[in-house]
């Protein structure tokens, strides 16, 4: 009998707005996913909401971070670097994480989407994170 979601076999998903960034903004932290239960990370992906066109000095770093159970994490998931020649479609998925082992998560684990200026930055339109995630 099924009691509670992680009694429910299969994925399950979970979707986040992200705020737009502007080019001028210091380096930001978005909590992305606070795991309700021990669980495994299958994979985050991103839809932003116009097209993005990296660049070679002014750029942001899209980052996912586990942040652990206590916030003070910083171990780096994934990454992808808007320089010139990474460019993002509006609307279209953008693979941001998505191992092969799905990393185990205790519940509590808190993820995080850090948006990293790098020189002056690169304004990122907003978007939404799409998290996927099954019962350990």
């Amino acid at each position: 009998m099924t009691s509670s979601i992680h009694d429910i076999p299969g994925d399950h998903v979970e979707r986040v707005t992200i705020p737009a960034h502007a080019a001028a903004t210091a380096t930001e932290s978005h909590t992305l996913f606070v795991a309700p239960f021990a669980c495994q990370l299958v994979s985050v992906a991103v839809h932003w909401g116009a097209a993005i066109t990296g660049t070679a000095t002014n750029y942001t770093n899209v980052n996912l971070v586990n942040r652990g159970t206590d916030g003070a994490g910083t171990t780096e998931l994934a990454n992808i670097d808007y320089l010139s020649g990474t460019d993002a479609t509006s609307y279209d998925a953008v693979d941001l994480y998505s191992p092969a082992t799905p990393l185990a998560l205790a519940a509590g684990t808190i993820i995080s989407l850090d948006l990293e200026k790098v020189a002056t930055g690169l304004a990122l339109p907003n978007g939404q994170a799409v998290i996927t995630y099954r019962a350990a």
